[in-house]
């Protein structure tokens, strides 16, 4: 009787063990179904996310349109890393300005009415004011018109967008605009095109070199499509951004001839530093660096004089 008992005793036992891993076997089941569940329900909603995203990207960059900003750094939200993206900065009023009024877009703008009141034609009006714009250029530094623009156009390139810059500076200043951005540590990279540097063939010198494109007097948009013609390059977004919005107008015309995608922004943060330009400050300045070249030449005599003695 006894060892009857014992023998029950294990078997209740052995099946309530056995019913005990049972149990913690379908409750882990259980939980690994509830886990996979609750998983691929995150999952869905990230990808429906990404869909929203990617639509809303899409969207921005499959409809040409212009809008406008004060901050450069709008231009972030047009950007769709899916496709190759060409973002195009204007120099003058954009992403720099003088540290003086002497030498700035609006000066240069200021000299040009003048002629102009005088008679002359636009063309010529133009060429009247550029050797003293060169002159200028020579003895001006520039600055960013944000904080954090080498930053921004670093971060561009370094996440492998492409950007340029378009300018209406000419081919006498194409080595002191490069030395003027490189002492502001701005840098554009063009990875897909070779060489990097090039004469266009346009009714005005026209100049590509290290991702700038030097326009002079030529139609801003007819030289970035000369240019992607000769490059055999054609992006699948464009955006470019320019203080002028005649500029945004030029490229946006060019650009239906690829239905290209494009955005363009009207930068409006220097619209209050042209509102204020000083002509009367500009002509001191001129006279400023006038002397203190005048000085300088004399000291450089005097040396002169020295070493030969």
């Amino acid at each position: 009787m006894k060892n009857k008992k014992t023998n029950i005793t294990s078997c209740i036992v052995f099946f309530s063990a056995l019913a005990l891993n049972l149990l913690k076997g379908f409750f882990e089941r259980s939980k690994d179904i509830l886990r996979q569940a609750q998983d691929e329900r995150l999952q869905n909603k990230k990808n429906k996310y990404s869909s929203i995203l990617f639509i809303f990207v899409s969207f921005n960059l499959t409809n040409a349109f212009i809008t406008e900003s004060n901050r450069l750094a709008t231009i972030l939200k047009y950007i769709n890393p899916l496709n190759n993206t060409l973002v195009i900065f204007d120099i003058d009023n954009t992403i720099t300005h003088p540290e003086i009024e002497f030498g700035s877009d609006e000066w240069f703008c200021h000299k040009i009415a003048q002629k102009k009141a005088e008679g002359f034609d636009d063309l010529t009006a133009i060429y009247y004011v550029l050797p003293l714009l060169f002159y200028a250029q020579f003895n001006i530094d520039l600055e960013p018109t944000e904080d954090g623009i080498p930053e921004l156009i670093q971060y561009l390139t370094e996440n492998g967008i492409a950007v340029m810059a378009l300018s209406t500076r000419s081919l006498p200043i194409v080595e002191r605009t490069l030395e003027q951005l490189d002492n502001i540590d701005i840098h554009f990279c063009m990875p897909d095109i070779e060489p990097h540097d090039l004469i266009l063939p346009m009714h005005h010198p026209c100049f590509y070199k290290n991702g700038i494109l030097f326009a002079g007097n030529n139609d801003k948009g007819e030289a970035l499509h000369t240019f992607f013609e000769m490059m055999n390059y054609q992006p699948d977004a464009v955006i470019f951004i320019d203080d002028k919005l005649k500029y945004l107008h030029s490229v946006e015309k060019a650009l239906e001839k690829y239905e290209i995608p494009f955005v363009g922004i009207r930068y409006s943060g220097c619209d209050e530093r042209v509102k204020n330009f000083d002509p009367n400050k500009s002509v001191a300045q001129l006279h400023a660096i006038r002397t203190r070249n005048s000085k300088n030449k004399n000291i450089s005599s005097q040396e002169e004089k020295i070493v030969s003695c």
